[in-house]
């Protein structure tokens, strides 16, 4: 299962659009599409394995909320998160895990920080965050809360160069794990199989 705050930073990413000047102000105006959905390609570098470990899939996110996050490779797995649960689907066990917001916190912690992020607030976002951009097309986020910063220490959202769109997603982790996704096709309200929340899928 992906870690929450990779779904939280992903979704996040992919729905911020440039606004100008390459300031942490004109880097945070939000574009806000109905559904964004988009290809990924994961590389999470082990730093106590000195080792890399790779995943590809897609994701697919609603404008309510709900988000829908796939591993294609190397197992399949499903996970969609909407406003009262996140459900599990593991391909190769063929197991559903469902996770209900009542009876763990982290999930309704999970459900808040997606609202912020989708409000396209600038102030709840500078409020969380110190922002900076160290080069062209590159916005650096360090929180400023301490329980996040053990979670994480930096993240950066690197912009394409139509600046228009997210090529990619870096995560500097609390224990020193480094995490970069890539995404590619990324489409705004695209259409969508009938089936695609349905879970476990089809």
């Amino acid at each position: 299962m992906p870690h929450p705050l990779t779904l939280i930073l992903c979704l996040s990413a992919l729905t911020v659009a440039a606004a100008g000047p390459d300031t942490a102000a004109g880097m945070l105006k939000i574009a806000k599409p109905r559904v964004v959905a988009a290809d990924f390609v994961q590389t999470r570098r082990l730093a106590d394995l000195d080792m890399e470990v790779r995943i590809t899939g897609s994701m697919v996110s609603e404008l309510d909320g709900r988000l829908r996050w796939q591993v294609d490779s190397p197992v399949r797995s499903v996970t969609v998160i909407d406003r009262e649960k996140l459900t599990h689907y593991d391909g190769e066990t063929k197991q559903l895990a469902v996770i209900r917001q009542d009876g763990f916190p982290w999930l309704k912690v999970l459900r808040d920080s997606l609202d912020d992020w989708l409000s396209g607030d600038r102030e709840r976002l500078a409020a969380r965050f110190d922002l900076t951009v160290p080069k062209p097309r590159v916005l650096h986020l360090e929180p400023r809360d301490a329980t996040q910063r053990k979670l994480y220490r930096s993240v950066e959202i690197e912009l394409a160069e139509d600046s228009r769109s997210i090529a990619a997603i870096r995560i500097e982790e609390g224990a020193g794990d480094r995490l970069e996704i890539r995404f590619a096709h990324i489409r705004h309200d695209p259409q969508l199989p009938p089936d695609i929340w349905r879970m476990p899928p089809r």
